[in-house]
């Protein structure tokens, strides 16, 4: 899960490079996907320290 969030931070970013509106929206469902995977693996580690 980390190697994808780090490679959908970098489509973020060349994505949010472009000029056209349509790759910038596109940008933001990156974004969100890298930002999902990024907290899913802390959020198992917290559940599990909540057991």
């Amino acid at each position: 899960m980390p190697c994808l969030a780090i490679a959908a931070f970098m489509g973020f970013a060349a994505c949010r490079a472009q000029r056209r509106r349509a790759y910038k929206a596109l940008a933001a469902v990156v974004l969100t996907a890298g930002l999902t995977c990024a907290l899913i693996p802390i959020g198992i580690i917290v559940w599990f320290l909540t057991l």
